[in-house]
Order: C-alpha cells, then structure tokens, then sequence
C-alpha cells in the first residue's frame, strides 16, 4: 500500500510536467497560427506605428526568451531599424533565427519583408518528427521494481 502512493503521486507530477511542456509548445503555435491570419496585411511603404499595430498582437502569450530583440543601426544618415516577430517554431528547446521573420524599416518606412535581404538567418533549429516528440514511460510502483 505504502508503494502504491508513491507511484499515483510520482504519476500525478509526471502527469503536470507533462502538461506544462505541451502548454508552451500549444502556446508557441497558437502564436504562429494568429501571425499567419494576420501577416498578409502588413506590405511595404508602411510605417513602423501601422506594422507593430497588425503584427504585434499575434505575439502575445510569448515569454521574454521566445522573442529575438530588434536591431538597429545607422547607413549614412538613414536610421535602419529591424523588427521580428515569430511565425514559426520547432519543438527542439531552442529559440533560433529561423523561427522568425525581419521586417525590415528605413527611416520608421517598411522597406523588406524576410530573411533575403538579411543574407539569411544566422541560427536555425534541429527540425525534430513530430510523432517522437514525447516518449512513453511505464511508470511501475517501487514494490514491483524491487521484485
């Protein structure tokens, strides 16, 4: 008897574990689901204000580390500031360049859209079959173990 509760409560916590990964990777998809309902809207000649009103609230949910920061810089006296928002994900653990898209804006005016412009992604992530994802355990109490 004693085994046995430690095997339900051993099972119960697996169980939560369990269900907290599959809630980030639901997360992490639903993001990228709204992204693509909303990302045709966006095309070039737009303002920075216009672009972040479409895009931005297909990123919430995200955790701080699901996010790639922007970046900026100067090319003469023009102000090029890039934009990312994530519209894909691979279910590896990592956060990579790849899992996003640039939008690129010169001046607050959207000049690029992707990764083309950018000489390409610098990190990618290891794409991973989605039917081996999980692992399935028999958990066994402690007293058959012992046997």
């Amino acid at each position: 008897m004693k085994y046995q509760n430690k095997g339900l409560v051993l099972l119960a916590l697996l169980s939560m574990f369990v269900s907290g990964c599959t809630h980030l990777g639901s997360t992490q998809q639903q993001v990228v689901d709204a992204y693509v309902q909303v990302a045709g809207q966006v095309s070039l000649g737009m303002d920075k204000a216009q672009v972040k009103q479409i895009l931005s609230p297909s990123q919430q949910g995200l955790e701080h580390r699901q996010l790639k920061q922007p970046d900026q810089y100067k090319e003469g006296q023009m102000l090029v500031k890039i934009l990312y928002f994530r519209s894909g994900w691979q279910p590896d653990g990592i956060t990579t360049d790849d899992e996003f898209t640039p939008y690129v804006f010169n001046d607050d005016v959207l000049v690029a859209i992707g990764w083309a412009t950018l000489d390409g992604p610098k990190t990618q992530g290891q794409a991973r079959p989605r039917q081996n994802i999980y692992r399935t355990t028999v958990l066994r109490p402690a007293a058959v173990i012992l046997q």
